[in-house]
This record gives C-alpha cells, sequence and structure tokens, in this order.
C-alpha cells in the first residue's frame, strides 16, 4: 500500500496532467513592451511613446502570434504549429505541478522549461528571453 501511495505522489508531480491535454490557442500576449488581449480588443503599451506602433501590433500579431496552435496530446507528445511561417514543432512534455513547470523537449533536443497558471479555464505560460520575456494566455479550443 505503502508503494502504491509513492508512486501515485510521484505521478502527480510530473506527468501529463489532464488540464493541459487538448489543442489551445493565444487569447493574450504580454512583453516588456505591450499587453493585448486580443479577445476583448484592448492594447496596453506599457512604454507610451510606442502607442503609435498599436495598428501595425495587431495586424503583425494575428499572423505570428494569435494563429499558432500548441497541442498537448495523452501521450505526453506536443505539437505547436506556425501557419504563417509554415513551420511545425514536435516533440514532448511533461506538466510539474509542483513547481508550476511545464517542461517541453522538442525532436531536436532542445528543452524549454515554462512557468505556468492555470485559472479560470486560462493558461498563463511564461517563457524567459535572451531579452526580456513573453506571457501567453491560452484557451483550449478542442479536447
Amino acid at each position: 500500500m505503502k508503494r502504491f501511495l509513492f508512486i501515485m505522489l510521484l505521478l502527480s508531480f510530473k506527468s501529463y496532467s489532464q488540464d493541459f491535454i487538448g489543442k489551445w490557442k493565444t487569447l493574450s500576449y504580454e512583453d516588456e513592451i505591450v499587453f493585448y488581449n486580443k479577445a476583448k480588443d484592448s492594447i496596453f503599451y506599457k512604454n507610451i511613446d510606442r502607442k503609435d506602433e498599436a495598428e501595425n501590433f495587431k495586424q503583425m500579431s494575428e499572423l505570428l502570434i494569435f494563429s499558432v496552435t500548441y497541442s498537448f496530446e495523452s501521450n505526453g507528445k506536443f505539437v505547436t504549429d506556425f501557419p504563417a511561417v509554415g513551420q511545425t514543432v514536435k516533440g514532448s512534455f511533461e506538466v510539474d505541478k509542483l513547481n508550476r513547470k511545464i517542461v517541453m523537449i522538442d525532436k531536436e533536443g532542445k528543452k524549454d522549461e515554462l512557468s505556468y497558471i492555470y485559472t479560470n479555464g486560462v493558461l498563463y505560460v511564461d517563457m524567459k528571453m535572451e531579452t526580456g520575456f513573453i506571457k501567453l494566455g491560452l484557451t483550449k479550443i478542442s479536447d
């Protein structure tokens, strides 16, 4: 019985979380310059001098950010589809609920560790970049 509980405990810390299984699309985008919630068509520039770029950002983000889909499968595989550039990235993932991390390893062996918060049906994923950060709000579009 103790062995069973120990195994269940380990599986709950690093697993393919049911919360993540399905296909997701981007609902909101944030970096050190801008916050844009597409669903509400709300854009906020953290640097007021960049406000003139709002319309260009909206058009560019429609192609490069909001067209991307993220699929997490129950077998621990992921697929990220970038239709604007004709690229698909595949690999494996696991969710560390204890540390709120998603560990993704693509087929070339590149490993990304993303912090996440899952609240009110929205999966917020933080990515650290070479300079700055990107935070995406994802909403599930299918199971």
